[in-house]
This record gives structure tokens, sequence and C-alpha cells, in this order.
């Protein structure tokens, strides 16, 4: 889709949320890439980020995911963000980093351990570089809580049981090996939930994350948190939409279009 055409459908989407009320409980961001110019929709601008963890700060306050839910029934929790950052991309210790170390806020890096420990790219082409384990150290003690994203980033749909233990153990072990860290928070691959991934994630793990969904508020189940997708093509005004309203029925386009219907 090209970029008047997502804009348009942009568009629409603001228009069909106009019905929808400010959404409650705190906004839990999600970013993959920062300033990495590959014109993918996961990704957000150098620009983009630095307005956006501006506005964030004028307009609430940047807090951890484990503070965000223990304050969701506040009634001001619609103005706690939490920054996650999925995967592990080198551009997130090179451009978000920095700046983030500057506003001295807490974020969550969710890794995939394997490109991580192998220095493979992470994308095909070689484009995007993972993260290693010493930026990966450096920005745990700059206030990162590192948690994980598996080892090699399967869709747990349609992934057995033994595969996803197998995933699950080799990624935590790897982070407390290289970091010295136990990992205490899961991000599913893709944002997609699975009823035979919950059960062994439950165990090992205190909260889990996916894609978009329902709000945040303070009866959620800690193991199925919903996101809020942050995309190169929001720019200013599609940005505080989504913070206000979570562009709901985008959302709900998106889901149908992938297939998934969550839980």
């Amino acid at each position: 889709m090209n970029k008047v055409l997502r804009a348009a459908a942009k568009s629409v989407f603001a228009a069909a949320d106009v019905p929808y009320r400010r959404r409650p409980g705190p906004r839990i961001l999600i970013y993959h890439q920062v300033g990495s110019s590959l014109g993918r929709q996961m990704e957000v601008s150098t620009a983009a980020f630095e307005f956006q963890l501006r506005w964030l700060l004028e307009n609430g306050s940047i807090v951890s995911l484990d503070e965000a839910l223990e304050r969701a029934a506040e009634p001001d929790a619609d103005k706690l963000y939490v920054l996650t950052f999925d995967d592990g991309y080198r551009d997130v210790y090179d451009t978000a980093y920095p700046m983030l170390a500057a506003a001295g806020v807490p974020f969550v890096v969710y890794v995939t351990t394997e490109p991580v420990d192998s220095g493979r790219a992470m994308t095909p082409g070689g484009q995007a570089e993972p993260l290693t384990w010493d930026q990966l150290a450096e920005m745990a003690e700059g206030g990162a809580t590192i948690g994980s994203h598996t080892h090699t980033h399967p869709d747990m749909r349609g992934t057995p049981a033994d595969v996803i233990a197998s995933e699950l153990a080799e990624s935590d072990w790897l982070i407390e090996k290289r970091l010295g860290i136990r990992s205490e928070h899961f991000c599913y691959p893709y944002g997609y939930w699975s009823p035979t991934a919950e059960p062994l994630i439950r165990e090992r793990y205190r909260t889990a994350t996916l894609g978009a969904g329902p709000p945040v508020l303070p009866d959620n189940h800690r193991h199925r948190i919903h996101r809020v997708p942050i995309q190169l093509s929001d720019g200013k005004l599609f940005f505080t939409r989504k913070m206000k309203s979570g562009m709901v029925f985008e959302e709900k386009v998106r889901r149908r279009i992938a297939g998934y219907q969550g839980f």
C-alpha cells in the first residue's frame, strides 16, 4: 500500500473511531525499529520518535511495565505510558537509547535471543542488525527491563508445546548466562496469543504482552496484556489519536486481514 492510500485508510479508520470514548488504562506502546530508514511499517523515523517521546512526557508519565500495571486502577491511568521494543534491533541502541537515557525513562526490550547470540541479521539482506549482549547489558544498567521474545521468533499459534518449551528455556538460559538477569516478562512473537503456549508462559514469567487489543484494566489477565502498535505511517495526527482512542477500528480491520481472532 503506497503512502497516499495508507494515509487515506488511516483517515477512514480515525473517523470510524469517533464513537469510541477515550481509551481507559495505561498505554503500552509497541516499537520495533527507530531510524532504520528501511521504509517498513514496523519502524518510526528518528524525528517521529523524538516528537513521540516529547509528547508522552508533556502529556503524562513514562513508567515501567510493573508500575503501569500496579497503577491501572488510578483515575489518570490513561496518562501512564510504557515503551516496549520488540525483537532486539541494533538501532534501538544506536538511535532510541540515547534519547531514552537523556530523558531518564524506563523501557522494555523483548529480545529474540538467537540473532543476538549469533549476530545474524534480522531481515533478509542484512539490513537490520541485532543488538549485542554488551549493548543489552548497558541498556539494562541504564533502566531497561530485558524480557524474553523466544529464541527464534516462531508463530506460537501453530507450534507444538515441546518446541515452545524449548524456545522459552533457550531464551531464558541465554539471557541469564549473558546478562546475569532472570527474565520475568514475556512477549508473544508477532503479538499472537496461543492457548498451547500460555500455560508454559505462566509458569516462567510474571507478565506476557501481545499485539493490539482491549485496554489494560486493573482486572486484566497479567499474561494477556495488549499494547498499541506505533507505525511509520502514524505521523503526529494518528500517533496522538492512538494515545487517546487506540485507533480501535484500525486494529479490528488489521486482525481480520491477518486472520487472527485473539481471545
